[in-house]
């Protein structure tokens, strides 16, 4: 494949890429075969391109941001075809992760829910911005049908959050927030509450920071609230899924 199908490509005379979820056969976007396609030819283009663009922003044509993962391809996996979904799903973390460390700023402009694979997508970005939309929601639902979360997710969360409010705010319950909500619990780091606002604070932290890269990617950077090798953290952990049981019946 040579184009992207679901992915438009947008670039202004300064050198901003805006990229649209764009699936053309579906109502909202999922992480389906198109999908997996498309990004594998955008970061090529991205890669080889990269002297000429200024920042990256990830944004949305249709009402939500991003589904997640496609459930029609869940439910069709077999025994013989298992390998091929596994592999699928470590082609888009490769992909995302060249995106995060390309060395140019990339924002999320989450116009509407980010679920799943979409939040994932999301945290794979530098910042996360989202429009106050009525009922917006961001999270990692898929936990709720027996889902890990797939797409780098579990450790781009741990790496934000610290192992502790990962698990309890994103990983274990799948609590889909509101954006206020979400700003407050450290899953965004900005709301907006017209899509010309978005669009704007995405384009003023590009300016502002051009040269951007993940915390997790700079020297010296440690998992908040510490990991197990810490004695009174480790001594915590066997506690978790009793009051996740509790919790969740």
């Amino acid at each position: 494949m040579t184009q992207s199908t679901t992915i438009r490509w947008e670039q202004d005379r300064s050198g901003v890429v805006t990229l649209v979820l764009d699936d053309p056969g579906q109502s909202a976007n999922t992480m389906n075969q198109a999908f997996r396609d498309s990004l594998a030819v955008i970061t090529d283009r991205l890669e080889a391109e990269k002297d000429s663009i200024r920042g990256i922003i990830f944004t949305s044509a249709k009402k939500t941001f991003f589904a997640g993962g496609d459930l029609r391809d869940l439910i069709r996996v077999t025994p013989e075809t298992a390998q091929e979904m596994f592999d699928g799903s470590m082609a888009i973390k490769r992909q995302l992760r060249r995106i995060e460390t390309l060395g140019k700023p990339v924002v999320a402009a989450i116009n509407g829910a980010a679920l799943g694979g979409g939040y994932e997508l999301a945290l794979a970005c530098h910042h996360r911005i989202a429009l106050d939309a009525p009922g917006s929601k961001i999270g990692c639902p898929e936990v709720t049908l027996g889902l890990l979360p797939g797409g780098g997710g579990i450790v781009r969360t741990v790496r934000l959050l610290g192992i502790a409010d990962a698990l309890l705010k994103v990983l274990l319950q799948g609590t889909q927030y509101s954006p206020r909500r979400a700003l407050e619990n450290g899953l965004v780091d900005d709301v907006a509450e017209t899509p010309e606002e978005l669009l704007a604070k995405a384009r003023a932290f590009i300016e502002a920071h051009p040269e951007s890269a993940q915390p997790w990617d700079r020297p010296g950077h440690r998992i908040p609230g510490g990991t197990p090798s810490n004695p009174k953290f480790a001594a915590n952990l066997p506690a978790f899924p009793a009051t996740l049981r509790k919790q969740t019946n």
